[in-house]
């Protein structure tokens, strides 16, 4: 992180109004803007990260430029409430959350209500959907429950945060689907929509993440049903099994980026890869994972997962990399 935050002093950030990523090919000409709009982020969160923990010459330069950026971006974009488009926001949310110590009044009054609107956007948009709408059962309500964790948090609207955890469990006993045996298996509607594995981890990551990020609004029945998302992965990741990515999807959509040339929705079978930074994360809040995930135990992800597996990690490594 700190490297990566050195790398970056002095970033200039140009925020767009709004993103277009949900429901667009991506050679389409908002898709590419949005793609370049928030390929920064990384780097703001670094900087955030290193104006808390680093030492001068570096900390004071990284708040300075973390500041700037999210000050940036919180006078020009306004959330839509939109998760596919948003969820690429929260190493944003957090970066407030580090620096709020360090704010001043005035950067204070800009970005902690820019925070509360990412939750209050998303109400919103969600209110105007039918009750029976696929996005209130897949990974859109997932992101959106990641979403609106940090930004209620971030933000300190106890009052809508108080209210994540039963939104949290009424989304898993809609998300996780039930065997013919009436008993969870771990398949996630996502699975069984779109016949992939690709938006199974969709779906179940950013509950991960919320393990890590608001421990304390993950209640043991939800944290059961993400354990068993976890462990329907267990004999793909492994090789005991393969399956066909999106070979009986019900969403046309897929076909089209598909025959776009996208490679994530080729007709092939789901890669182990595609599983690394899920499951890497997930080791540290479910350790019944770790038996069979050792191998991916490595240098090999970008910093921001480096920083999760290190904080939130099993405690004989917290102690080996201290």
């Amino acid at each position: 992180m700190w490297q990566l935050a050195t790398e970056s002093l002095g970033l200039v950030v140009r925020p767009i109004e709004k993103f277009e990523l949900a429901g667009t090919l991506n050679n389409h000409p908002g898709h590419v803007r949005s793609d370049e709009a928030k390929k920064h982020f990384p780097e703001v969160f670094a900087l955030a990260v290193s104006a808390m923990t680093a030492k001068e010459p570096l900390r004071t330069p990284s708040r300075v430029t973390a500041v700037s950026a999210l000050l940036s971006w919180a006078r020009v974009y306004r959330p839509s409430g939109n998760p596919v488009d948003e969820w690429f926001f929260v190493p944003l949310l957090q970066s407030i959350d580090l620096l709020a110590g360090s704010l001043t009044p005035q950067e204070e009054s800009i970005l902690l209500p820019w925070a509360r609107e990412f939750a209050t956007s998303g109400d919103r948009l969600y209110a105007a959907r039918p009750q029976k709408s696929s996005s209130r059962i897949n990974n859109w309500m997932s992101r959106r429950l990641l979403i609106r964790s940090v930004a209620t948090t971030v933000a300190g609207d106890r009052a809508a945060r108080g209210e994540m955890p039963e939104l949290l469990r009424e989304f898993v006993d809609r998300n996780y689907v039930t065997a013919p045996d009436g008993r969870r298996d771990g398949r996630t509607f996502d699975f069984l929509q779109r016949d992939a594995l690709h938006y199974h981890v969709a779906a179940v990551h950013p509950l991960v993440e919320m393990s890590l990020c608001t421990p304390d609004l993950i209640d043991p029945p939800t944290r059961a049903a993400i354990g068993s998302g976890l462990e329907f992965l267990r004999p793909y990741f492994l090789g005991h099994k393969q399956h066909a990515e999106f070979a009986r999807t019900t969403i046309s959509f897929d076909r089209e980026r598909r025959d776009a040339g996208n490679p994530a929705f080729r007709d092939a079978p789901w890669d182990p890869d595609h599983g690394r930074v899920l499951l890497r994360v997930a080791r540290a809040t479910f350790p019944e994972v770790r038996s069979w995930t050792e191998q991916i135990v490595d240098p090999k992800y970008d910093p921001r997962t480096k920083l999760l597996a290190a904080i939130h990690g099993e405690p004989q490594r917290r102690a080996e990399w201290s």
